[in-house]
């Protein structure tokens, strides 16, 4: 298994941190992501053939207060799992996309 991998960042939702367009690799993690992380990962049965995002919780912590409402009855991130959020207010998170099953993690930008 290669240990990187190469993604073309695809839309503004990382805005300002990524541009559209813009050219990175992925370091392919051997640990669950931490907190800050800006991640690559799938999201199933999803148009787009992966995502990037920074990760805002891990497992075991409690749930954000703005994510909370869209996933009733979670107090925490459950095992496994992470909440991402885009650098870009304005771009789909969480609450769109649901927890991210740390299975579906295709890699870590580094320096972000």
């Amino acid at each position: 298994m290669a240990w990187w991998i190469r993604v073309t960042v695809r839309g503004h939702s990382m805005s300002p941190t990524l541009h559209d367009g813009q050219r990175l690799v992925a370091r392919r993690l051997r640990r669950h992501p931490r907190r800050g992380d800006v991640i690559v990962f799938r999201v199933p049965d999803d148009e787009l053939p992966h995502r990037i995002k920074r990760v805002a919780a891990v497992a075991g912590d409690p749930l954000p207060d703005w994510l909370a409402p869209a996933l009733p009855g979670l107090s925490h991130v459950p095992p496994g799992h992470v909440a991402v959020v885009g650098d870009n207010p304005r771009s789909q998170d969480s609450r769109q996309l649901g927890l991210v099953d740390c299975r579906d993690v295709l890699g870590r930008v580094p320096g972000t």
